[in-house]
């Protein structure tokens, strides 16, 4: 199987987008409660997700659309669509003004069951209220930066420093708790770090120090993001004492509090990274909760490793948008060659 940089830059888009679909309709459910439905293997319509429109007046109701349908997407992968539309708008540069725009683009597009933090940025952005540096909620701990920042982790993949600043300034352009910049800056480290395996490096691969890596750059940028980097210190230590994984990721979180999805989502990929539709499986049927930011996550990481060519063809087939999927993605990898040069 081919394992070329642009193959991984289409599974990454790709496996985020599919986790964000398969996650969709069980999100909030108990992981009991998924389990009473059965092995979750393909897109399902379990429950109502609905898009919403933004009015433009204060005055206004905010209008629910039609129910999103399986295979569908929600603000995870909008939102790292949006990412993407900006960096390669801007021949592969972050330009924080660019971002706010496309912010304000995704309010205008109606947000599909959409995160508090960003949502409420975005309508400061839109009003004029803020500058992009001054729109976050303070109180924004959410794990929708990290969620969306897969385009910062594969056009930096080989600038650290440009890496974790950039994940860093797209985080806090929403969302003001130190975690939630943390744990961006945490998945952005991780896609950076598969990207450089190939599938035969797989049978050396090493869980606790995937994670290690994460904790050392997390703890390295911050004082502020040392409770972050607590969890995934715990993440590791279940990881290296052999729990079990029901335990383990009940006993790290699945709420969408950037100190549970996150580390739950990483000791996913560093538990068992082998197979990608393995990896997608547990992703969503041994989780609830969170479901799809942690599928989302977990799917961009695990087709950053693998490369697209591992995804089922049926996903692959029946995503939402593919071909937008596609071309963002080779656009993404040809604004990582102009900008750094090629891999």
């Amino acid at each position: 199987m081919s394992n070329e940089p642009e193959t991984k830059y289409l599974g990454c888009l790709f496996g985020g987008a599919i986790g964000d679909a398969l996650g969709m309709p069980l999100t909030g459910r108990t992981r009991a409660k998924i389990a009473e439905i059965g092995t979750v293997r393909d897109f399902v319509t379990f429950q109502n997700v609905t898009p919403v429109t933004i009015p433009l007046s204060a005055i206004a109701d905010a209008e629910v659309e039609e129910p999103l349908l399986p295979g569908q997407w929600t603000d995870d992968t909008q939102l790292t669509l949006a990412l993407a539309d900006a960096l390669i708008a801007e021949g592969g540069l972050f330009v924080p003004d660019a971002w706010a725009h496309a912010l304000v683009q995704w309010l205008n597009e109606s947000p599909r069951a959409p995160g508090l933090a960003s949502l409420e940025a975005a309508i400061q952005l839109r009003s004029g209220g803020a500058e992009w540096d001054e729109a976050a909620d303070p109180e924004g701990g959410g794990c929708g930066a990290a969620t969306r920042v897969s385009p910062i982790g594969l056009v930096y993949s080989q600038d650290a420093d440009m890496r974790r600043r950039y994940a860093y300034l797209q985080a806090m352009t929403t969302h003001g708790q130190p975690d939630a910049q943390a744990a961006a800056i945490a998945v952005a480290e991780a896609i950076a770090y598969v990207l450089k395996w190939t599938l035969d490096d797989l049978a050396h691969w090493d869980g606790p120090l995937f994670l290690q890596n994460l904790i050392d750059v997390v703890s390295g940028h911050s004082q502020e993001f040392a409770e972050f980097a607590r969890c995934l210190e715990f993440a590791r230590s279940l990881l290296i004492d052999g729990i079990d994984v029901e335990t383990s990721v009940r006993v790290l979180g699945v709420s969408a509090w950037s100190r549970e999805a996150v580390p739950a989502a990483l000791y996913l990929v560093a538990r068992n990274p082998y197979d990608f539709e393995q990896l997608m499986t547990d992703s969503i049927n041994l989780t609830g909760g969170a479901v799809e930011s942690i599928a989302t996550i977990v799917g961009s990481i695990g087709g950053a490793l693998h490369g697209v060519q591992a995804i089922p063809a049926r996903w692959r087939r029946e995503v939402e948008d593919a071909p937008r999927l596609l071309e963002t993605a080779l656009g993404l990898y040809r604004a990582r060659v102009r900008f750094c040069g090629p891999i």
